[in-house]
């Protein structure tokens, strides 16, 4: 092997040694690899990493973050049945991001590559995300299964007084302006729990 002055100190060469080396990915999940080549300064201790080792070390890292491989991307893509582009829409991710994943010059993280798996075994989550369905709904309060007089008292006797300020009549039009909501009333009535 020729020998390569150290970038750092300028006074050693780098010499080839194997070594532990240890990484923390993504989502803090540590990696451990017990054997690399690694170039070491003895004069300093700057490392570098050659192809081979950062391949190794790649591979190590896709394994222990339960990475998707190129494979298992392109049977997802392929289950979904959209091009690129509309699944990395679909997804919420950058128009191009899913492109990059199946190329290899980007990875999803440990989270996404969850997500996806999920995604492609249940289709039926798929369709309902590519839908957006949740739109269909009111994402804010929903009053299915809920009786809101229970929950909320104070709300289903204003909602009562409502309707007897709208029962009156013309006749009773002086009276009914005293019964008007007053939101100082209100709060001096209700009790927090």
């Amino acid at each position: 092997m020729k020998q390569i002055p150290c970038t750092s100190c300028g006074a050693g060469h780098y010499e080839e040694i194997t070594t532990r080396y240890k990484i923390t990915a993504a989502d803090d999940v540590e990696v451990v690899i017990p054997k690399v080549k690694v170039l070491r300064c003895p004069k300093c201790g700057d490392e570098l990493i050659p192809p081979e080792t950062q391949k190794q070390i790649d591979q190590a890292v896709a394994e222990q973050t339960e990475q998707l491989s190129k494979k298992e991307l392109e049977d997802i893509a392929e289950s979904f049945a959209l091009d690129q582009t509309r699944t990395s829409e679909v997804l919420g991710l950058g128009s191009k991001t899913f492109h990059r994943w199946l190329n290899g010059t980007q990875y999803p993280s440990r989270s996404m590559g969850f997500y996806l798996r999920v995604l492609a075994e249940f289709p039926e989550a798929f369709v309902w995300l590519r839908e957006r369905s949740w739109r269909k709904r009111n994402r804010i309060f929903s009053t299915q299964g809920l009786n809101l007089a229970v929950r909320f008292p104070d709300l289903a006797r204003l909602s009562q007084e409502n309707r007897a300020m709208c029962d009156l009549n013309q006749d009773n039009l002086l009276e009914a302006e005293n019964k008007r909501f007053n939101p100082v009333t209100f709060f001096t009535r209700t009790k927090i729990v």
